[in-house]
């Protein structure tokens, strides 16, 4: 396959790729990726692409009852249509999957997952603080309860952990 791209996009390609010590390639293909397992499907919701530091001060100038009721709306009305979407269903491993894409290219959070003894963990690390955590822990377990599947939380400061 070929493709006939600007002079712009390639020159930032090769810097790109002299930077990451890889191909222009691999670079390119972890962009076409991006757009497939990602961007395309939340491009149809709205979604609006956020500088880390702006993302912190909205979610820590917010009251916790603020978090917990944004938490507690994106569980059951957001995210069920986009992973739905992407995947035909609605299951707890559809939902690890969105997990991985968040953590892979939003960025919201270091995505971290070990399967032990019939169990999953997962482990969303991030730097927004306990408010943060506080959104991830209720819009997870609102996500969780609306396909009947209870799992168990464990909000620190500066991550989440769920066991499924």
């Amino acid at each position: 396959m070929s493709l006939r791209i600007s002079e712009v996009a390639y020159r930032a390609l090769q810097e790109d790729a002299k930077k990451q010590n890889a191909s222009i390639n691999t670079i390119a293909n972890q962009l076409f990726l991006a757009y497939a397992e990602h961007d395309r499907h939340l491009k149809k919701y709205g979604v609006v692409k956020v500088v880390t530091p702006l993302w912190n001060l909205l979610v820590n100038a917010a009251s916790d009852e603020a978090i917990i009721e944004a938490g507690k709306a994106m569980g059951p009305i957001i995210v069920p249509t986009t992973i739905i979407s992407m995947r035909g269903e609605l299951t707890a491993e559809g939902i690890l999957d969105w997990l991985r894409r968040m953590g892979s290219y939003a960025n919201l959070f270091d995505y971290n997952e070990i399967s032990h003894g019939g169990k999953v963990m997962v482990t969303m690390s991030h730097t927004s603080g306990p408010k943060e955590s506080l959104l991830l822990a209720t819009y997870l377990d609102t996500l969780f309860r609306s396909i009947g599947k209870q799992v168990k939380i464990t909000q620190l400061k500066d991550s989440v952990t769920l066991e499924v």
